[in-house]
């Protein structure tokens, strides 16, 4: 429970991003970008080192392209936070001219 107060506490305080369910070992979460979950998730592997599924996998066609799916089951302290600076320091894909 401790593992899943941190991780909310997170995303309270990143700009945009909105839980929308936590249990003891995932969250569903709403990001704030304008591109789909599906590229936000391989953007979140390349640039930041963290792997999350995109909320497309979870739901039926045509949804859950602004939610992601976080494992934090296996963070201690130390890697919650860390987890926490990495997603604070990805920044919106540039939109189209």
């Amino acid at each position: 429970l401790r593992r899943r107060a941190a991780v909310t506490e997170i995303f309270d305080a990143l700009p945009g991003w909105r839980v929308l369910g936590a249990g003891a070992y995932f969250a569903y979460v709403r990001h704030p970008f304008p591109e789909p979950s599906d590229s936000l998730a391989q953007r979140l592997v390349t640039e930041q080192s963290l792997l999350m599924l995109p909320g497309t996998m979870f739901s039926p066609e045509g949804q859950g392209r602004d939610q992601i799916r976080v494992a934090f089951a296996n963070l201690g302290e130390a890697g919650i936070a860390e987890f926490g600076r990495r997603l604070a320091a990805l920044t919106p894909e540039p939109v189209g001219p």
